[in-house]
């Protein structure tokens, strides 16, 4: 930060440490770190990640320690963002975080020495073509799927800086009305105006999208619902509003922090509406189901995350081109589960934040040329440059001939 009172750059360096050292999502990472407003410059670092690789791996003859690395990446990505009259500045703050972060006096002359190398090479902090933000495997992979120009529109888009939409019954002051009943835009600097009504759980960060998966299960008052894979509980909100209180809703997410976080959601609803169970789809078998065969589920699955790319930059980092095939091969085993829980009759959506076909109609065709007791009944894709919120599919499956 060219102003180190706006926000905490030592926290940001531990940040990316820990994610470099994996196990852990940006998501998850943000939602447990205090940053402030040092939070825009670690979503910057993780957008503008291959670019600031290509700037600083000529100028590192060995590989500097973990917490090294953050902070050179860290205030090589802010020297690409900041007018040249703020260089200096930049500088001068990462060298004195060197030394907060308890950094050696020739770790800390390293910093100062690779940032003023960067300085003074002509043109260094001009940002390329939007292509070289992406891996090449995804830009060509995107390039035969929409197209070049569609392509350039997408990475476009996932370099750009996420609109932050909130869920609420009615607008609150410190955001505005969209096209989406339902869904506010949150003005640009009101976050921490949001935060109080986001603790009590009067608002809930929603992107518009998830309200189509909602839509095409069109669920009614007095039904059994199932919403599966339904952590942290956006839609199983969406869901248990439709149902008016009526019926049963059953939330079913593996255990672990993410079905802790369900819990804690879900317990601001009124009490009865919606249940949680604890458990992998997998080793639910129809049978067991409490209270028996449910008239519709909603099956929101674990994807590659190529439509959320924009709010989840280290997606583009994480994923590799061999994960897409074995993504879609579990979405289908999960796919063929969840379809057991429903009775003949039933309504099963599948639905996904993913833009690659084979993770959306392609493995719905896959799926229906083995059930020939399912048929695709109705569907809602979003491509998010040409839709303005997330991407991602849905799809309406109901008994009867595959088509």
């Amino acid at each position: 930060m060219v102003n180190k009172q706006e926000g905490n750059l030592p926290e940001a360096v531990r940040l990316l440490v820990r994610w470099k050292s994996g196990g852990s999502h940006l998501d998850d990472l943000l939602e447990q770190a205090q940053l402030g407003h040092t939070r825009w410059l670690v979503m910057e670092a993780f957008r503008q990640w291959l670019v600031v690789k290509g700037l600083l791996e000529p100028r590192l003859r060995r590989q500097p320690r973990p917490v090294v690395e953050a902070l050179l990446r860290l205030a090589t990505t802010e020297l690409l963002l900041r007018d040249e009259p703020a260089h200096p500045q930049v500088v001068h703050n990462a060298v004195e975080v060197a030394g907060e972060l308890g950094l050696s006096r020739p770790e800390a002359g390293f910093v100062n020495a690779v940032l003023r190398g960067i300085l003074r090479e002509p043109g260094s902090l001009t940002l390329p073509d939007v292509r070289e933000t992406h891996p090449g495997w995804l830009v060509e992979r995107w390039i035969r799927q929409f197209g070049p120009e569609q392509t350039r529109q997408l990475l476009a888009w996932n370099q750009s800086r996420p609109v932050l939409y909130l869920h609420a019954e009615s607008g609150p002051e410190y955001a505005e009305a969209t096209e989406w009943a339902g869904f506010f835009r949150i003005r640009p600097g009101a976050f921490e105006r949001a935060e109080a009504d986001l603790r009590a759980g009067r608002v809930y960060v929603q992107d518009p999208f998830t309200i189509r998966p909602v839509d095409l299960l069109e669920p009614q008052p007095g039904e059994r619902i199932l919403d599966l894979c339904a952590a942290p509980g956006g839609k199983t909100r969406l869901i248990a509003s439709r149902m008016k209180g009526k019926g049963q809703l059953l939330a079913v997410d593996r255990p672990g922090p993410r079905q802790q976080r369900l819990e804690e959601n879900l317990a601001r609803l009124h009490p009865g509406v919606a249940q949680v169970l604890a458990s992998r789809i997998e080793d639910i078998a129809p049978g067991q189901l409490p209270g028996g065969l449910a008239d519709a589920a909603l099956i929101d699955v674990p994807c590659s995350n190529t439509g959320v790319i924009q709010r989840r930059p280290d997606v583009k980092l994480r994923l590799q081109e061999g994960d897409i095939p074995r993504i879609a091969d579990y979405q289908l085993l999960l796919l063929e589960k969840a379809a057991a829980l429903v009775r003949p009759g039933g309504r099963l959506v599948y639905s996904t934040c993913s833009l690659e076909a084979e993770e959306n109609r392609d493995l719905v065709k896959r799926f229906c040329g083995g059930r020939p007791d399912w048929m695709l009944s109705g569907e809602a894709v979003s491509l998010p440059w040409l839709c303005g919120r997330d991407g991602g599919g849905a799809f309406l499956l109901t008994k009867g001939p595959c088509r």
